[in-house]
């Protein structure tokens, strides 16, 4: 798996408790980069209107 199918998979979970358990399910030497790209898909204001739809 690569770290951005690790990242869209985090970033798709509900509550930050949840993200957070499976970013430590990431391997070590991915987990900052996987953490840089659910930062920036949840900064992002696309992230938003996905959630507004829900």
């Amino acid at each position: 798996m690569s770290p951005r199918h690790y990242a869209a998979q985090i970033a798709a979970l509900p509550t930050k408790a949840e993200r957070q358990a499976a970013l430590e399910q990431v391997p070590e030497e991915w987990r900052d980069l996987v953490k840089t790209h659910v930062r920036i898909a949840w900064h992002h204001p696309s992230a938003h209107k996905k959630q507004a739809s829900r």
